[in-house]
């Protein structure tokens, strides 16, 4: 004997009869298929292109049929992930290797200056080669020399 389950139906069968049957807004029949708006948004189109492609506001799919659509986009970003996988693994692309590994792995391109050591050798390497400050520094060596001064020693406070 089938087990009797009350008059509530289960939300797949609600689903599916929403799906199946006109969605009716605001007095306006709309003849809906569930299927193909979840199929529509699997090619990429967007709530608004699905409500143009059957005649009514985007409204009408958004409130209707929103898991359709999501499920549709989620479907998109798999086929996508999986052909950008085949494209770099099996076709060798390398503009697809290179994105993935920077997606997916965190690599970058960017490279990193190390400015912890000789400040000198940095500023060679920019092409600063007659430092100014270093010619001020040694002119003040040199007028320190002619008086009789030793530019290592530091002056003392009066005491």
């Amino acid at each position: 004997m089938p087990k009797h389950t009350g008059d509530a139906a289960s939300p797949n069968a609600i689903r599916r009869l929403c799906q199946l049957t006109m969605v009716i807004m605001m007095g306006v029949k709309y003849d809906i298929d569930g299927e193909k708006v979840r199929m529509l948004a699997s090619f990429g189109c967007s709530y608004n292109d699905i409500g143009k492609y059957y005649q009514c506001s985007e409204s009408v799919i958004r409130k209707r049929f929103r898991a359709e659509y999501e499920g549709g986009r989620e479907e998109l970003k798999l086929s996508l992930r999986k052909n950008l996988i085949k494209m770099s693994l099996e076709d060798q692309n390398t503009s697809a290797s290179i994105f993935l590994a920077k997606n997916f792995l965190g690599m970058s391109d960017k490279t990193a200056v190390d400015l912890t050591g000789n400040i000198e050798s940095v500023l060679k390497e920019c092409g600063f080669e007659d430092n100014p400050i270093d010619q001020a520094d040694n002119q003040q060596r040199e007028a320190l020399a002619a008086l009789g001064v030793s530019p290592d020693t530091t002056p003392t406070a009066n005491t």
